[in-house]
């Protein structure tokens, strides 16, 4: 079993001192029992034994500590793993180039560090309890196959049978409640449609009429699921609560039918099988919380497997691409002084085609050079290339010929992640983050400087290593943006479209002031735009067509 291997695998957790406290907490729990039945046969004689009333005070400590030092054992040791396997799929994700992601698949990955993760921190604790339960019911059995071997093998047949029959039916349960999660997903994602696509129902009649029926339709379907769901879990409920009842009433009246001296421990016989209805119950209910936490854990370690073969392959790639190349090839010096100064970056025919296009897009081969203090503007139609090309420019995407050259010097595949780190971006499809991760030192008064020259100091102040609100229009967020990314100081500045969403006011002074102020500090600046109302303002104008840059013109 995967999750027992995983557990026996840790070399914090010791599987043998989690049994032992385990049957400690058991013995501790019968020994309660034990001490009730026999200081309940005093009562009847007008005797209080303190004897009695002491060992159970020592049973019940007994339990007390053992339950909680393997509550505590197992539980660290769980939410440790989980952390390490959370730290590894972000570690794998940051490796993870966009191809790598497409193929093992982003939700994949949100469901993996999420539900799958909730769901083996929720069922642990009650699978531990259904271990803890079964050595108690050992325990119990024991006592009672000392009280009555006839009531002991009759208890034992009941509870086999009940117990076959519960696991069987409530896989069915399981089934009905993957039907109702799959309906209540479904839902969701028509809600979201709903929500995100607002504007676009509210404008067509018929769209907004056949969402909504849609969406009335996949409700009435969840609440279906959902309400057999739960007639199910009530009749097996009350199923189980009846076979507990059956077992009652065996020991009261069947038993006797066949034992000879069964009276005079009937009493004991009857609080024992009452005190074993609590464990069994539990027992039974751990088999689906055990088979969902090794169902999760089992996607978690194939996803983890997926992402770790691709990327491994991926960097095999690398590695071999880079052999081949001799450092007196790849570069004529060093390198080490990118983040210093970068004065041309220069793109070599460079090509790259998308190996899963259905339509075998490419683009290539692209020629181009962009130097430090001056501005290139992109241009070109939709479905140009213009992206792709900032793709490869930006090493987000590996070209599959051609180089790239920084001050003359060749690239390699090696280098790719030093190459990246000298890039700030705004591109089209841009993620503002809520904190401004990975910007030391932050001074206070040049993000209020940067924020008042963006025209968005009436609405966004610095909290602590964050802006107080990101919830702006579209044009507004993306000035955040380039905030963000000014304060990166990065030596090459990239963005992509950002003026499309701005008023006609802010982008006059994007183009007529903030440009040229960034390249008069030096800067590399690429601009992908279409306004060629302030194509003078750029030192060189690249127009991509058909995936090639087919027109340079040198302002």
């Amino acid at each position: 079993m995967l999750l027992l291997r995983l557990l026996r695998s840790r070399g914090d957790l010791n599987i043998r001192t989690v049994i032992a406290l385990s049957s400690m907490s058991a013995i501790a729990t019968t020994l309660v029992l034990v001490v009730v039945n026999l200081a309940s046969d005093q009562v009847q004689e007008h005797k209080v034994n303190f004897q009695l009333l002491l060992m159970m005070v020592v049973s019940l400590a007994g339990y007390m500590w053992a339950q909680h030092k393997s509550d505590l054992m197992v539980s660290s040791e769980v939410e440790t793993m989980l952390h390490e396997y959370r730290v590894r799929l972000f570690d794998q994700v940051r490796k993870a180039g966009p191809d790598v992601l497409a193929k093992v698949g982003q939700g994949s990955v949100h469901a993996a560090i999420t539900t799958e993760m909730q769901t083996i921190s929720n069922s642990l604790p009650i699978v531990l309890n259904g271990v803890q339960q079964v050595v108690l019911v050992v325990c119990v059995g024991f006592y009672l196959a000392w009280l009555s071997i006839f009531a002991f093998v009759m208890l034992a047949i009941l509870v086999a049978i009940a117990g076959f029959i519960h696991i069987h039916r409530i896989n069915r349960v399981n089934a009905a409640t993957r039907i109702s999660e799959d309906d209540e997903a479904q839902l969701f994602g028509g809600l979201n449609d709903l929500l995100s696509g607002f504007k676009e129902v509210k404008m067509n009649t018929r769209r907004r009429d056949a969402l909504v029926a849609n969406l009335s339709e996949r409700s009435k379907r969840t609440s279906e699921a959902k309400a057999v769901t739960k007639a199910q879990w009530s009749r097996e409920s009350a199923s189980i609560q009846l076979a507990f009842y059956v077992m009652m009433a065996a020991m009261v009246f069947i038993v006797p039918i066949f034992t000879s001296d069964y009276h005079d421990v009937a009493v004991q016989v009857t609080t024992a099988t009452m005190f074993l209805i609590g464990p069994i119950g539990t027992v039974i209910m751990t088999v689906p919380s055990f088979n969902q936490a090794e169902t999760s854990l089992g996607r978690i370690v194939e996803l983890e497997a997926n992402l770790s073969g691709v990327i491994d392959a991926q960097q095999t790639e690398i590695r071999d691409k880079s052999s081949d190349k001799s450092d007196a090839d790849a570069r004529a010096g060093n390198l080490s002084d990118w983040h210093q100064q970068i004065d041309e970056i220069a793109l070599n025919d460079v090509c790259f085609a998308y190996r899963s296009s259905t339509n075998g897009f490419s683009v290539g081969p692209v020629n181009a050079r962009f130097k430090r203090g001056e501005i290139t503007f992109i241009s070109g139609g939709n479905g140009a290339g213009k992206s792709t090309i900032i793709a490869l420019l930006t090493g987000l995407r590996d070209v599959d010929s051609g180089s790239i050259t920084i001050n003359a010097q060749t690239l390699v595949p090696t280098d790719m992640q030093s190459y990246r780190d000298c890039f700030a971006t705004v591109l089209s499809d841009y993620h503002l983050f809520s904190e401004l991760y990975g910007i030391d030192d932050l001074d206070e008064d040049k993000v209020n400087a940067l924020l008042h020259e963006m025209e968005v100091d009436d609405k966004v102040t610095l909290d602590g290593l964050a802006f107080s609100t990101t919830l702006l229009s579209q044009g507004q967020r993306k000035r955040l943006a380039l905030i963000a990314a000014r304060l990166e100081n990065k030596p090459v500045l990239v963005l992509d479209e950002w003026a499309a969403d701005q008023d006609p006011h802010f982008r006059k002074v994007f183009y007529e002031e903030i440009l040229p102020a960034m390249r008069d500090r030096g800067k590399v600046i690429i601009c992908v735009t279409h306004d060629d109302r302030w194509f003078h303002i750029a030192n060189q104008v690249c127009h991509v067509r058909d995936g090639i840059i087919d027109v340079v013109r040198d302002q």
